[in-house]
């Protein structure tokens, strides 16, 4: 499908380099399947259900719509390409002011929302979103979540938390304040620098038993030790970072019955869900704007640390 100006493509590698490229969907001799001609129109073309001009998210794990997984709409999971194919992987666009985007199935519509402020919702909120939506029925009254990591993810992960289960305990834990100063305006109940007395500390509003859901959003050795330190007998410990590091296995560690796992992404519906919050005002990210000629000061301010909450590219202004 020939699309040109495509809102909101994440063009970096999922969670390892967090920047995103935003433009606005124009259709021009646009082709649905192998053989089905759609003639440009200034009228909404009910084989796509998308007009010239209208704003869209596009889902970036693209599977082959074929198998079992994709059927269920979690081509992140996609048995044919792990979730590992599209924009992402230099198909035809990526960072460049146009992309080539094989269905309109892979489209959301934005609405109101404004492309640049919501391109982050592709991977921050979706991936942040998928990790806390699988726990849900741990959470509640009573319950409490730990956030390590108050970066962009986790700063995402906050906000899902209060939208999805108000009366959940947030606890954040970062080793830097401004971070938490930033996760305690997002909602977190309780901020912690990273450590041995955050330790001590969840113990205490967990009444010894631990957190019912850990999520490191970072993934090295000292956070994997720290989440499997404060998890809890059947709880859940959800590794979300890609920091490389292993979490200490032994009978003792995680606690009995604890389940840790490594979610990958989210599902196209989850992305509606999470278009439909931010639409609502639940949800908000802290976006930094870059022109493409300055992508590279993009990623070097990335690696020394120093992007708040998610950089973004802006090739057409």
């Amino acid at each position: 499908m020939r699309c040109s100006r495509f809102s909101l493509l994440m063009v970096a590698s999922m969670r390892y380099l967090p920047i995103w490229i935003d433009t606005t969907v124009t259709f021009s001799g646009t082709t649905v399947g192998p053989s089905r001609p759609i003639s440009p129109s200034s009228q909404r073309h009910t084989a796509t259900g998308f007009a010239p001009g209208d704003p869209v998210i596009v889902y970036g794990p693209w599977g082959c719509g074929t198998c079992a997984n994709c059927r269920l709409g979690m081509e992140n999971y996609c048995e044919a390409t792990g979730g590992l194919g599209g924009g992402l992987a230099g198909n035809d666009g990526g960072m460049a002011p146009y992309l080539l985007v094989p269905a309109t199935r892979f489209l959301i519509p934005l609405g109101s929302l404004d492309p640049r402020e919501a391109a982050p919702l592709t991977d921050a909120a979706l991936t942040s979103y998928h990790a806390v939506k699988r726990s849900l029925h741990l959470l509640g009254p009573g319950s409490t979540a730990v956030v390590i990591g108050a970066g962009g993810l986790g700063q995402m992960a906050i906000q899902i938390l209060r939208a999805l289960s108000s009366s959940t305990t947030v606890v954040a834990v970062d080793t830097a304040a401004d971070k938490l100063a930033t996760a305690a305006r997002m909602g977190a109940d309780e901020t912690l620098l990273s450590g041995d007395e955050a330790v001590t500390r969840i113990k205490d509003i967990t009444r010894g038993q631990g957190a019912q859901l850990v999520l490191d959003m970072v993934g090295v050795d000292p956070t994997l030790r720290m989440a499997a330190q404060v998890a809890r007998v059947r709880g859940h410990l959800t590794i979300v970072g890609l920091g490389g590091g292993a979490v200490p296995v032994n009978f003792a560690s995680p606690p009995h019955e604890c389940s840790v796992a490594s979610p990958y992404w989210g599902f196209i519906g989850e992305l509606m869900e999470v278009v439909s919050l931010a639409q609502a005002g639940k949800i908000q990210m802290l976006v930094e704007y870059f022109p493409l000629v300055r992508a590279g000061e993009a990623y070097r301010l990335l690696h020394e640390g120093k992007i708040s909450g998610r950089a973004v590219i802006t090739p057409n202004g």
